[in-house]
């Protein structure tokens, strides 16, 4: 019986001593990283100078960890820097391989930054943590990574062109009529002053080479409808009591809209210019052949520009109560 006993305890020792033993012998397993990704700046495949932003999390930080770049990655140099939570990150490599050793670090964040890499070939790529840590991060690489976006704008112009009795971003009529009244060798008789319509001109447009505005007179003067061969001459000069000339001039009522896009700059074509109210200036004579008024060099957003009519007679201008011209407007984009 007691042989039995002697052997029972021999046996149930030396299996707790095998025990002991296996238990010496087994190395304790590395912790598990969180929330670790690597952001590349595109995921083309062969795409070179792609720079790779590694972050993950660890339990604690006190010995080296490594992150591995799967081979099929063709580091292309760069500076390699990391940080830790509470300390410093020294970042040296061997290869592909980023052995980022702490100091002072704690648990928390790591991030390892600086890399830049050419992508392989389409497919699935993993990178591995190692050391103190491990994990690994998967990395799909695709054939293409870009989406192109298109879209046309379809050319746009507005132009709105009348009498009226000022010019501003508002004005939205059409046609109408400048009466100028009785005309005197005492006086020179215009646009904006004794409630003479001006013209007003208004255009939108989109056209990316600009807009321009020209004007077309029917008669070069101011005809007489009952006596053809009698007219009020037009001529570029400063307007004269007394001396008879008709002709435009760009008044200094001009603008665009401040509330949308304002665009282009708005340039006068003719040299005459006249002030709002002011019946003297100098005008352009109109010729029976297209003018150019005014343009803008790009899209403008209800662009403005007044123009004022001027008359007048000398002693020996023929009495008609008919004298007229029509004025044609037009505006051309060139898109």
């Amino acid at each position: 019986m007691k042989n039995r006993f002697t052997r029972l305890l021999s046996k149930v020792t030396t299996a707790s001593l095998l025990a002991m033993s296996l238990a010496a012998v087994t190395p304790a397993s590395a912790a598990t990283v969180t929330a670790s990704k690597d952001t590349l700046s595109r995921l083309k495949a062969a795409q070179t100078a792609v720079t790779h932003s590694v972050t993950f999390t660890v339990t604690s930080f006190t010995a080296t960890i490594d992150y591995a770049f799967d081979a099929g990655f063709t580091s292309q140099g760069g500076t390699a820097a990391a940080t830790c939570t509470g300390g410093t990150v020294a970042v040296t490599n061997t290869g592909n391989t980023f052995h980022l050793v702490p100091t002072t670090c704690s648990a928390g964040a790591v991030t390892l930054t600086g890399l830049t890499f050419t992508n392989p070939s389409a497919g699935t790529y993993t990178n591995t943590i190692s050391g103190q840590h491990s994990g690994t991060v998967n990395i799909p690489i695709i054939s293409d990574d870009q989406v192109t976006v298109t879209a046309t704008v379809s050319p746009n112009m507005s132009f709105n062109v009348g009498a009226n009795a000022t010019c501003d971003v508002n004005f939205a009529g059409n046609g109408g009529t400048v009466a100028l009244g009785t005309l005197s060798t005492g006086a020179i008789s215009s646009s904006s002053v004794s409630s003479v319509n001006v013209i007003c001109t208004r255009l939108s447009s989109n056209a990316t080479s600009g807009t321009q505005v020209t004007v077309l007179s029917t008669n070069a003067s101011l005809k007489s409808t009952s006596a053809s061969t009698d007219s009020i001459p037009s001529a570029s000069a400063a307007m004269s009591a007394g001396t008879a000339n008709y002709g435009l001039c760009l008044d200094d009522i001009t603008g665009k809209s401040v509330t949308v896009p304002v665009g282009g700059t708005l340039t006068a074509n003719i040299a005459s210019a006249c002030t709002n109210s002011t019946a003297a200036g100098t005008v352009t004579g109109v010729t029976g052949a297209t003018q150019n008024l005014w343009s803008v060099n790009a899209g403008v957003s209800n662009a403005y520009w007044e123009l004022q009519v001027k008359a007048a007679i000398s002693g020996t201008t023929p009495a008609h109560n008919d004298y007229t011209d029509t004025l044609t407007f037009i505006a051309t984009g060139t898109f």
